[in-house]
Formats: structure tokens, sequence, C-alpha cells
């Protein structure tokens, strides 16, 4: 957890039903600014599958005690190869400073789990908060646009596709006894549920 000002921001990686909940709820909100992925619309049956991804890994981003967002990532075809995103369900809340804790609290945990070679972020040019974060941060490279690559308010919006250069995030050190507990607890809690899940449905069958 991390303070800014008198605000309090949590980044939890999402492991439990009750966090995947929250995704779901951060997810369907789709008219985003900010999300890098576009304005989005999901279906509750989409959201399930998406949240559900096991390829996926999701960070929540709680600000105020309030969900905001999400950073998420997913390993591509190419071994070491990963796309890493961010959703928004509040961008009033969203700041470039905001988007550097966040993007650095998912890459930290990236690098820590993978053998990772490349990590890949596309977003669309009317993202001025992501536009922003890029001009001010070292960790991405700018590699290219594509153009027409979104659609938003009636008109296509090129993309920016950047590359993470993985020595601005490298781990500093081991994780904090603390905070790896806390995920270790969440990891327990998480196949407590599965098994629960698992009996329920053979008892059920």
């Amino acid at each position: 957890m991390t303070a800014v000002g008198e605000t309090r921001v949590e980044f939890i990686p999402v492991t439990t039903v009750a966090d995947e909940e929250i995704l779901d709820e951060v997810l369907s909100r789709p008219f985003s600014y900010v999300s890098t992925e576009g304005a989005v619309w999901r279906s509750a049956a989409e959201r399930l599958r998406y949240v559900r991804d096991e390829r996926k890994s999701h960070l929540l981003v709680i600000f105020d005690g309030q969900p905001v967002g999400a950073v998420s990532w997913s390993p591509g075809q190419t071994p070491g190869f990963f796309r890493i995103g961010l959703i928004s369900c509040r961008d009033e809340i969203w700041t470039p400073a905001l988007v550097d804790q966040a993007v650095r609290r998912a890459m930290a945990l990236l690098t820590r789990a993978a053998e990772v070679q490349r990590v890949e972020l596309l977003t669309p040019t009317y993202n001025d908060v992501f536009l922003e974060y890029l001009t001010d941060c070292a960790g991405f490279e700018v590699e290219g646009v594509l153009r027409d690559r979104f659609f938003l308010d009636g008109r296509y919006w090129p993309g920016v596709v950047c590359c993470a250069d993985l020595r601005e995030f490298a781990p500093q050190g081991a994780v904090e006894p603390a905070g790896r507990q806390e995920l270790l607890d969440r990891l327990r809690k998480k196949a407590l549920e599965d098994l629960a899940h698992a009996d329920h449905d053979m008892w059920s069958a």
C-alpha cells in the first residue's frame, strides 16, 4: 500500500473469488478514455471468460478504498513475450503518477514470476494520461504508430506501440516480507476456495 498525501492506494493481485468479483465490476464499465484497449463493451459471459482466463494475470488498483481499475498482462505466442495494459473504471482518478505506480507494481510481479524478454504496450493516441506517462517515464520506448487502430466518438484513432525497457523495471532486491506473507495468505485462501468449489461440484453431480 502507498500513500499519496492523505490518499491511500492499494495494489492487489487477483487471487480470490472476491478479487475476481471486483475485477468483473471494473470490466463492466466500458467507456473509458484511459483504458489502453480503448472503449470495450463486454457481456457478463465475456467478462467471466476474461476474468477466468488462466493465461491472464491482473493487479487491482484501489484508490481510497474504491476500485479505479486494473493492470493486466498475458503471454504472447513467442516465449518470453508479454502484453500489458491498463483498464480504467474511473478515468478522473488516473494521473501519470498513478499509472507509473500501477505499471511498476505489475512489472515487478511479472518479471519475478516469469522469464521475460519483451513486454509490449499499445495505447490509443487520444489517451492523454498514458501519453503524458510515456513522455515522462523512461520505462517505455515508443516504437511506432498503427493507423486507425481504435474507434471512439465516431472516428478512428491511431495506436502507439511501446516496448518496456526491462532494465528500468528490473527487480530491486527481495520482496518485502510483509507483502510476501500477504500474497501467500491470499493464495492459500484461493486454494481453499477452489477445493470447496470442487467438493461442492462432486457432491452435486
